[in-house]
């Protein structure tokens, strides 16, 4: 017997058969049919991803050790396209790199990436912000800003970068905090921050936070972990403080941000003289404090004790720069203080309201 002939075949497939195997091909397409919110992140990674860049130092990369471990060797972090020719990062990513390159990932024939390595030139930072600028001789896709003011707790958030050298890493999450705060590359804190259980890990720094429609609003910055790995709580700038400083270093080349001209003591301290406020130790020559009155320690004599700007409490340092935060060259503000009286023998101290004009500083 040579076996079942063709039509004797078909109607074995057309019996039981036929109903197992469609029953088979039914749920192997149903496994691979993605949900229409997995199609809508699909499609918001592939819009976003060639807009998200690599960064890495030439110098590591250059000699045959670094070369033969693969581009993760000079592997510094993220960035991301601003503009045709502007990348954003972070400015401690930058911290004494000379030689910074840029590689662009984009969808190329065949499924595969096309990659483009370019030669990158700091054009500033702002270590406030925690912020820097590149610049690139490239034709590059700019990603639509949004905006941080309007993020809810509980919103979903996408984090797009390199964590650990692997490219084009894309996580999910939800914002899980806001108004956080942050000390940037310049020890000063950066206020309204935003927190996300989105995966941020080492390489992730300077790529985009996004939300649903694929806008930034935010740029992320640090993790909160003891290991040095992401357990749930990552942070990024808002996209607004990150406007103003992009623009303040394409124009001008660095940022000018607002100055009292004081110096003050450590928090230690004021907390051993248990004062309430932050003390002022020095009053620069010429400053906007000298010209208002504002008084420094002086032959045993306490200086002025800042105790708010502007109605806002001022108990430390960080509450200090966090009044100034959003302040303009120029703007004038008034300065709450206690003053030792002239009784060098008595505690009470005066409460004084003083109007201080900010002068300006490249931070």
């Amino acid at each position: 017997d040579a076996g079942p002939s063709r039509r004797q075949a078909a109607s074995l497939l057309g019996g039981p058969l036929a109903g197992a195997l469609a029953g088979v091909l039914a749920e192997a397409r149903a496994a691979q049919a993605l949900t229409p919110e997995e199609l809508e992140r699909a499609e918001l990674f592939r819009r976003t991803s060639p807009s998200v860049l690599t960064i890495s130092d030439a110098t590591q990369e250059a000699g045959g050790a670094a070369a033969a471990a693969g581009r993760r060797a000079g592997l510094l972090g993220s960035g991301f396209a601003w503009d045709q020719n502007h990348v954003v990062t972070t400015a401690r990513m930058m911290n004494g790199i000379t030689r910074p390159r840029v590689t662009i990932l984009e969808p190329g024939p065949g499924g595969e990436e096309r990659r483009t390595t370019l030669n990158g030139a700091l054009v500033g930072v702002d270590p406030v912000s925690d912020v820097a600028v590149l610049w690139v001789d490239g034709d590059m896709k700019p990603l639509r800003r949004g905006s941080a003011q309007s993020l809810q707790v509980g919103q979903d958030v996408y984090a797009l970068g390199n964590p650990f050298g692997f490219e084009h890493s894309f996580s999910k999450g939800v914002v899980s905090g806001l108004s956080r705060t942050l000390v940037g590359a310049g020890g000063r804190p950066i206020s309204g921050v935003i927190q996300t259980d989105a995966s941020i890990n080492p390489g992730n720094s300077g790529g985009p936070l996004l939300d649903s429609t694929g806008a930034v609003v935010g740029v992320n910055n640090a993790i909160l972990s003891t290991s040095g790995t992401f357990a749930g709580v990552g942070l990024a700038v808002p996209i607004e403080a990150v406007e103003r400083s992009v623009t303040s270093v394409i124009v001008k080349g660095h940022v000018r941000g607002p100055s009292m001209g004081v110096v003050l003591a450590q928090d230690a301290l004021s907390q051993t003289l248990g004062i309430d406020g932050v003390l002022v130790r020095q009053v620069d020559r010429g400053s906007p404090a000298e010209a208002a009155g504002l008084r420094p320690m002086r032959g045993g004599r306490l200086g002025d004790i800042i105790v708010g700007i502007d109605a806002k409490p001022v108990d430390s340092i960080q509450t200090f720069f966090e009044a100034l935060d959003g302040k303009l060259p120029g703007e004038e503000v008034v300065v709450s203080v206690r003053r030792a009286g002239v009784d060098a023998n008595s505690d009470a101290l005066d409460a004084l309201d003083i109007k201080v004009e900010l002068g300006s500083r490249i931070l």
